[in-house]
């Protein structure tokens, strides 16, 4: 039995964080009814590249979920979405702040329907504040939390990200989690809640560290010159013989020390590996030594020593690692033209937990 088993979701939302969101229950054994707009639907399922005459994408986001077409604008469509909210536990939407209330689904119209029901609305600035009528993406949100102001170096301007953190982390994730956290307490009040999800606000607490040590030292950090942002030789990437890179995660003296003995590099126990005026001088000759061998040389070098240094991965290679294959980290799905994609499974699935014997 999973864990949601018996859990019913409407999911409204498109795009990536809400999808995600209800992916991540349904794995968890919930049963999600995806419900979309007339045409175009969710407009990602036509955002290249195709997988047949479907998106990529959306076949990832959306395997399992029973899909229908409703209306909200339409009086008769409304209807049959209060028949459906009535047997459900949980509604997760994305529209912007007060967009249901227009259309007569807000949460106060859903719990006098249900009191049970769970309402989550994700937004990019949260459904109270000055902003929460300003539209953005996910890289206005990493924008506003200080996040692309530790990217890149200190002349550079900051790269785009390439993983979408606050749609997945301050989105998907965090509704996830406070789903979960309400459907405990609603086994206590017999009483659902509305949820507001931040996704720029969910940002913040997975920053804490670098607002600690900002408050602390009463200054902005520097992008490219803190312990964990590359300014320190023993946590940095590192460019290999072949163009590739190594990620030198030695923090802890015992894996400077290990670090030292695979490179042959004993001098290395005597200088520092933290930030300090040597830094620049040890990192110029690291670069030195790890561009005379290929990325494979330095993995097999690195196989067995306990250093903390990984070789940067294309995800061509990820989705063929031993490790990942090991723990069956990836699921093929099926496309509609019979074709198959490689997508990772959604994290929380129990069957592989052991339970207490």
């Amino acid at each position: 039995m999973a864990a949601l088993d018996g859990i019913g979701v409407l999911d409204l939302t498109l795009l990536l964080p809400g999808p995600l969101c209800t992916q991540i229950l349904l794995d968890l054994g919930a049963d999600v009814t995806k419900i979309e707009p007339p045409a175009p639907g969710d407009y990602m399922s036509s955002w290249p590249p195709m997988a047949g005459s479907v998106s990529a994408i959306y076949l990832a986001l959306n395997q399992g979920k029973q899909r229908i077409t409703l209306n909200l604008k339409d009086a008769g469509d409304r209807e049959r979405f209060y028949g459906l909210v009535a047997k459900a536990d949980v509604v997760v939407e994305g529209f912007r702040p007060g967009v249901l209330d227009k259309l007569n689904v807000g949460y106060e119209k859903l719990s006098a329907v249900n009191p049970r029901i769970i309402l989550c609305s994700i937004s990019g600035y949260g459904q109270q504040g000055p902003l929460s009528q300003r539209a953005g993406h996910d890289l206005n949100y990493q924008a506003l939390a200080g996040v692309l102001s530790l990217s890149g170096g200190d002349s550079a301007t900051p790269p785009n990200p390439s993983l979408q953190v606050a749609d997945t982390c301050g989105g998907s994730y965090a509704a996830a989690m406070l789903i979960l956290a309400a459907i405990l307490e609603r086994a206590t009040t017999n009483q659902g809640r509305h949820i507001d999800v931040s996704m720029s606000e969910q940002l913040l607490p997975l920053m804490t560290p670098a607002y600690a040590n900002a408050s602390a030292e009463r200054r902005d950090p520097h992008r490219d010159g803190e312990l964990l942002s590359g300014g320190a030789p023993c946590y940095r990437l590192y460019r290999t013989a072949d163009g590739r890179y190594v990620s030198v995660g030695s923090l802890e003296p015992k894996f400077w020390l290990a670090l030292a003995s695979v490179l042959d590099m004993p001098e290395l126990a005597t200088t520092p590996h933290l930030l300090g005026d040597q830094s620049d001088a040890i990192t110029q000759r690291l670069s030195e030594v790890f561009a005379t061998k290929t990325a494979e040389t330095w993995a097999a070098l690195f196989a067995e020593a306990d250093a903390c240094c990984e070789i940067v991965l294309p995800l061509s290679e990820v989705t063929s690692h031993e490790h990942w294959s090991a723990r069956e980290s990836f699921r093929e799905i099926e496309t509609s033209e019979g074709g198959r994609l490689k997508v990772p499974k959604m994290p929380g699935s129990l069957a592989g937990l052991n339970r207490p014997r």
